[in-house]
């Protein structure tokens, strides 16, 4: 029934606000950089515009920047995304390299304030991550720095679409617990999702290094076309972090003709659903820039986008002026 005033019109609602003492409708992502030359970084626009469609707004974290300008900026954002990529990860001594480093920076600090939020409620500071394929990796490298962690070019899996095959309880896991049944049945019965690395996990992995054993739930594999399985979904037991090895930023913004990207209805609603859930954890806590001006200064809107032909997609580029 529709609702009408005294003079016969139709009563239409505000829309209506989140409720909660955590509920913050502004939500600022940073998605960290890539290396793009030796002075310039990049982000792929797919990963701004995944997070845009959610409902949060995007802030670069460029790598080169000071650990002391990014520590930061981090308390101001309301979350994390490491993204993809092709850069090398580890030196030959099996040191990080000096990006990974910065990854691993912004990875404490955000255990840190999550560790406020446990300490200190009133701070309200629950500070979650997403990494999708190298910044999946590169977390993993950091929370286990073993030189056969990682594997490098061990799998077969460029440009192909595939299935999961879930590990874990969905009870235990509050990502897996939220994905709505039909698109939890989809994962592991349509090639829905999208690959393109050779560099993995094995999950044989988990049972080596109590440091992954005993902080993250392995919660999904695939296997590659040689029928090698491989990590594929993660999530801290104690922090809202989660990794996945596919691409779920690619579904509704990857257009390259010819590539084995799934556009289909299922692949979609999924890569959406992910978005969606990352965002909302974003919205718990209430962090800021100290004014809208400063937030305004911050926005990826402020950077050139160019696109590249030969691959068929934009990227954003930052150039080589970096704070100290």
């Amino acid at each position: 029934m529709i609702n009408k005033d005294v003079m016969g019109n139709q009563k239409v609602k505000k829309c209506e606000t989140m409720k909660g003492n955590w509920a913050n409708e502004r939500p600022m992502i940073g998605i960290f950089t890539q290396p793009y030359n030796e002075t310039n970084d990049y982000i792929m626009a797919s990963y701004v515009k995944f997070i845009q469609a959610a409902g949060a707004r995007v802030a670069p974290i460029i790598w080169r920047d000071s650990d002391e300008h990014i520590l930061n900026l981090v308390p101001k954002l309301n979350g994390v995304l490491f993204p993809g990529g092709s850069t090398p990860f580890r030196n030959r001594d099996g040191s990080l390299t000096e990006h990974s480093r910065k990854v691993e920076l912004v990875l404490n600090k955000a255990k840190d304030l999550n560790n406020q939020l446990t300490s200190q409620p009133s701070l309200h500071s629950y500070y979650p991550i997403l990494s999708i394929c190298m910044g999946f990796q590169q977390i993993i490298q950091s929370e286990a720095p073993y030189q056969d962690v990682v594997q490098l070019h061990k799998f077969t899996e460029i440009d192909v679409s595939n299935t999961l095959t879930i590990t874990s309880t969905t009870s235990k896991s509050t990502l897996l617990s939220q994905i709505p049944p039909h698109l939890l049945t989809a994962l592991q019965n349509q090639r829905i999702i999208y690959y393109h690395h050779r560099d993995g996990i094995v999950p044989s992995t988990w049972e080596k290094y109590s440091s992954l054993k005993d902080n993250y739930h392995l919660l999904a594999t695939s296997h590659d076309k040689n029928g090698i399985e491989y990590v594929a979904i993660i999530e801290s037991k104690k922090y809202p972090i989660w990794g996945v090895q596919f691409h779920p930023e690619k579904n509704a913004f990857s257009w390259k003709a010819g590539s084995k990207i799934p556009h289909c209805k299922s692949s979609i609603e999924f890569s959406q659903f992910l978005a969606n859930f990352f965002v909302k954890e974003a919205r718990k806590n209430s962090n800021k820039f100290d004014s809208e001006e400063e937030a305004f200064e911050h926005m990826i809107e402020h950077f050139p986008v160019h696109v590249n032909n030969e691959r068929k997609h934009d990227v954003y580029i930052f150039d080589g002026e970096r704070k100290p």
